[in-house]
């Protein structure tokens, strides 16, 4: 017996990029760049803001470097702004003496976006920048994919003004358990955890045995060169006998994945895991064989049974 993933994808409206930027990762290190006499990177992370074991929110940590150095370039001042999808969330301009911004990101009910820096008014009135932000506001309050325009308008010295323009982006992971109900082993719970964008759409079919649900995604040339991986984990419950089995196909737009991309865990917890591992090899080859595209990622799994 075999558990047949079909995975269809679809257009996604793109975004124009400025310069150099990363697309789907927790943490992200762009390509040096010359900036003046130096080798500049700016390199990006991600991780749960945590408040007594609870995900309260995210953060987000910039650093401006110096290649040859390795270390981050002091006095350094960065316009962010950041987007989900088409939306804008919110922009500002951020300075760090050290060259290490750490932001915090709390979403709550308010209606609009406040930013404070650590030490209050006193840092600008002192010209002392720690770094440290806090932003709150009704933002970051769900997984999937954010994208972040970044301007370097100094480095090295705040008089030191430039201008060099970044995009990156960052997969904040998304955890959704789902109810299903099948004839033979009745109510299951399945849990999809997506590592690059909001899935939706779930759907469980109990005659025909299939999954589904479906993720953004863009399939621009410059998007697939880009992307490193798109990982999606589904957790199925060792209750569920029929989709307890040996091997999985999954396809992508019809495409056959190579059994490298797909791996089975039954030891990191209760329930099986099925990995999903899509590195771009493997998403550019699908781009080449798929033909015309659609405009969403489309996941059907179905089961079929072997003689």
């Amino acid at each position: 017996m075999e558990i047949i993933f079909t995975i269809t994808c679809l257009l996604f409206s793109s975004i124009v990029f400025l310069s150099a930027y990363g697309d789907g990762l927790a943490s992200e290190t762009l390509p040096p760049a010359i900036i003046g006499n130096r080798n500049v990177t700016l390199s990006i992370n991600s991780s749960p803001f945590l408040i007594d074991n609870n995900h309260t929110g995210t953060q987000i940590n910039f650093i401006l470097l110096d290649v040859a150095s390795q270390q981050p370039i002091p006095d350094a001042t960065l316009a962010v702004s950041a987007f989900r999808g088409d939306k804008a969330l919110f922009g500002h301009i951020f300075q760090s003496d050290n060259g290490n911004f750490l932001i915090s990101i709390i979403p709550n009910k308010s209606d609009k976006v406040s930013v404070d820096e650590e030490g209050g008014i006193f840092s600008g009135v002192l010209g002392q920048h720690s770094g440290n932000y806090k932003v709150q506001g009704p933002i970051f309050d769900s997984g999937g994919l954010y994208r972040f325009k970044i301007n370097v308008l100094t480095m090295g010295s705040y008089s030191n003004e430039i201008s060099k323009n970044y995009e990156v982006a960052i997969s904040i992971q998304e955890t959704k358990d789902y109810q299903v109900f099948d004839k033979e082993y009745g109510n299951q719970t399945v849990t999809i955890i997506a590592y690059y964008d909001q899935i939706r759409n779930f759907h469980y079919e109990t005659e025909k045995k299939t999954m589904s649900f479906v993720m953004p995604f863009t399939w621009t040339e410059d998007t697939i060169k880009q992307v490193s991986v798109v990982h999606q984990e589904i957790k199925i419950p060792k209750s569920f006998g029929d989709y307890i089995v040996t091997k999985y196909d999954v396809y992508v737009n019809g495409i056959k994945l190579p059994n490298k991309a797909i791996s089975i865990d039954d030891y990191s917890s209760d329930e099986r895991i099925v990995h999903l591992i899509l590195y771009r090899p493997e998403i550019a080859d699908i781009a080449k064989k798929q033909g015309i595209s659609k405009s969403e990622m489309d996941f059907l799994q179905y089961q079929r049974f072997l003689a």
